[in-house]
C-alpha cells in the first residue's frame, strides 16, 4: 500500500474524520512538534485533533520525503488530464475521492472488484466513534474525536446499549467494588459521616 493511502485510511478509520476534511487536508495542516492536525470541516469549523501514535508521523515524514510535498500540497491530490497527472496544489474532487475508498475496499478484499456502493465511506467514522465508546466508555471522549458542538449528537448515535451490554458492565463493576461476602456496605456510598451513620442503623 502507498504510504499516502496508509496515511489517508489511518486518518478515517483511526481517527474519524469527515471525508469533507480529508479532502481539505494539507501537508502544512499537520503540526510535527506536538503531533496534531489542524481540521477544517463542515459548517466552516476549525477544530485540532490529536494525533499520537508514533508510526503515522514516520509515515507522514517518509511520504513528505519522498514525494517532495510542499506545505501548500493536498494529502489528497487532484488528478487532471488524459494520463491522471497529480496536481498537488489542488484537492481531489468528491468522485475521485469515492473512487479512490472503493479501490482500496477492493484491495482489501472488503468488496469485489468494479464496486462502487454499499460501504459509504461516513461507516468508517461511526465505526470508530463505536471502538472509542466500546474500550473507554467515555462519551464525552468520542464527543472531541467526532468533533460533535452537543454531546446530545453524540449520544443519540452511539449511547443506544442494549441490556447485555449493559449487565457485563455491571457486572464488571461490581466485581471490582463488592466485598467478598457479596453485601452492601457503606463504604460504596460517597455520602457523609453522618449519612454514613444513618445508613448502618438501617
Amino acid at each position: 500500500m502507498e504510504l499516502r493511502d496508509r496515511i489517508a485510511l489511518r486518518l478515517l478509520l483511526d481517527y474519524a474524520l469527515r471525508k469533507g476534511a480529508l479532502r481539505a487536508v494539507q501537508i502544512k495542516h499537520f503540526d510535527h512538534q506536538r503531533r496534531r492536525l489542524t481540521v477544517f470541516t463542515k459548517g466552516q469549523k476549525v477544530r485540532e485533533l490529536p494525533l499520537p501514535h508514533a508510526a503515522f508521523w514516520t509515515d507522514l515524514e517518509r511520504y513528505i520525503l519522498e514525494s517532495e510535498a510542499r506545505p501548500d500540497h493536498y494529502l489528497m491530490v487532484q488528478r487532471t488530464g488524459r494520463y491522471g497527472k497529480a496536481d498537488p496544489t489542488k484537492p481531489i474532487g468528491p468522485h475521485g475521492l469515492h473512487n479512490w475508498w472503493y479501490r482500496r475496499l477492493a484491495a482489501a478484499d472488503i468488496v469485489a472488484e468494479g464496486t462502487t456502493s454499499g460501504e459509504r465511506m461516513h461507516k468508517a467514522r461511526h465505526t470508530t466513534g463505536q471502538r472509542v465508546l466500546d474500550a473507554t466508555g467515555n462519551l464525552k471522549a468520542v464527543q472531541k474525536l467526532l468533533g460533535h458542538t452537543s454531546i446530545q449528537t453524540t449520544g443519540d448515535i452511539y449511547a443506544d446499549w442494549d441490556l447485555d451490554q449493559l449487565a457485563a458492565t455491571m457486572v464488571e463493576v461490581l466485581d471490582d467494588d463488592s466485598p467478598t461476602d457479596n453485601e452492601p456496605t457503606t463504604e460504596s456510598f460517597p455520602l457523609s459521616p453522618r449519612k454514613s451513620l444513618q445508613m448502618r442503623s438501617l
